[in-house]
């Protein structure tokens, strides 16, 4: 029963954060939101004219990922959850 607890309230907080993520915020408020996570994790993949944000838990078990684009001038250009 607490393993479903904790699986929800990652969910919810991978499901929340990603709806802030909306277009032109600057990657630096991203990730300042997402170091503030308590149950997801995120890894950042940078090449030369963009990045690539990807937030997710291991407790929903890759039901519930939020993937970040970042332009070339540092803000969001689409955010979406899988």
């Amino acid at each position: 029963m607490l393993f479903a607890f904790y699986c929800n309230e990652a969910r919810k907080e991978v499901v929340y954060l990603c709806g802030n993520f909306s277009e032109g915020v600057t990657q630096e408020s991203v990730l300042r939101q997402l170091n503030t996570l308590h149950l997801a994790n995120f890894s950042v993949t940078e090449n030369d004219s963009n990045s690539l944000i990807v937030m997710d838990s291991k407790l929903t078990l890759g039901a519930y990922r939020c993937v970040i684009e970042i332009n070339e001038q540092g803000r969001v250009s689409h955010s979406y959850l899988e």
